[in-house]
């Protein structure tokens, strides 16, 4: 790519599987989390310092991934819908940032997502030349930044002209990516109302459940074996799930599971082994599996076999 090409993507699929195959391309893994039917747009536009997008997900959706590599990720979503960033609720004025480190999100139905990424040589080279070197350095250690939402507003608005306006001169493009929107970001970053959000203590007991249903999803049989291991009492598991993710531990835990087992059905060539990866994630009531399983992608399992093979 020149110095002033710009390469653009605008995407839509009513196919989850195709969908998640576009979004892996930013080493993103995203799982649906509810059962209906599902429509993913996302667009996207690239000059030679930034990648910026602008993604819409009809459904609520976990998202594990590092993003792409080689760039910082600064993560902005709409507060009016559920958004829980790496187990924080984004709300009015919350930047996440992504940079190398893994992360975990949640969003609601309908969420639509803004992030824009930014080849990190030339952030730190931004930030030296406008005398804070420090800030990139900083930005590792952090995991979201609270800023004014004002700010942020100005961001997403920047963010949606250029995504939407796909006749817009490659030299405008630039201009407002590549000058605006940095501009933009950084005064964000280094305003006078940036500070450490205040978590509250019950965080670090939510993160640590969620991270031990994730390590042990294939050998989890109920809820209460996540309480017993974790130490939280059930109805404390349940209101955390509710307000953080708004779903409750047990649909949680079912959705990962029949993701993973789609995901496995899709590489295996024998109808015949569908019951064996079921019951890997303690699927044992065939009849019933099939039917959460249709309920939730809108297929049998066997389709998906079938359709996986062409």
């Amino acid at each position: 790519m020149d110095n002033l090409s710009v390469e653009r993507l605008d995407y839509s699929s009513t196919d989850y599987s195709n969908f998640t195959e576009v979004i892996k391309n930013a080493n993103v893994d995203e799982e649906i989390l509810e059962s209906g039917s599902f429509k993913g747009t996302i667009r996207m536009v690239c000059t030679s310092h930034l990648v910026v997008s602008s993604f819409n997900i009809s459904k609520k959706v976990l998202q594990i991934g590092t993003g792409s590599s080689g760039y910082i990720t600064f993560v902005i979503g709409d507060p009016a819908v559920l958004f829980n960033w790496r187990k924080i609720e984004m709300t009015n004025g919350v930047m996440g940032i992504l940079w190398k480190n893994e992360h975990l999100s949640v969003t609601g139905a309908g969420f639509n997502g803004l992030p824009v990424s930014i080849d990190e040589n030339y952030f730190i080279k931004y930030c030296r030349l406008r005398g804070y070197p420090q800030l990139a350095k900083d930005l590792r250690r952090k995991e979201v930044i609270i800023g004014s939402e004002d700010s942020l507003n100005e961001i997403r608005q920047l963010i949606k002209i250029v995504t939407s306006f796909v006749h817009l001169d490659d030299r405008v493009v630039n201009e407002l990516v590549e000058i605006k929107l940095v501009d933009l970001i950084f005064a964000y970053l280094t305003s006078e109302y940036t500070q450490q959000p205040q978590i509250e203590l019950s965080h670090s007991k939510f993160a640590n459940t969620v991270d031990y249903i994730h390590e042990h999803l294939s050998e989890l049989t109920s809820v209460n074996q996540i309480c017993e291991n974790v130490n939280i009492p059930e109805r404390t598991l349940r209101r955390l799930f509710r307000k953080k993710f708004d779903i409750s531990p047990k649909r949680y835990v079912d959705m990962l599971r029949l993701n993973k087992v789609r995901n496995e059905i899709r590489s295996i060539s024998d109808q015949s082994s569908i019951k064996f990866v079921a019951s890997e994630y303690n699927f044992w009531h065939m009849g019933q599996f099939a039917m959460d399983y249709k309920r939730a992608f809108g297929e049998l399992p066997s389709e998906t076999s079938r359709l996986s093979r062409g």
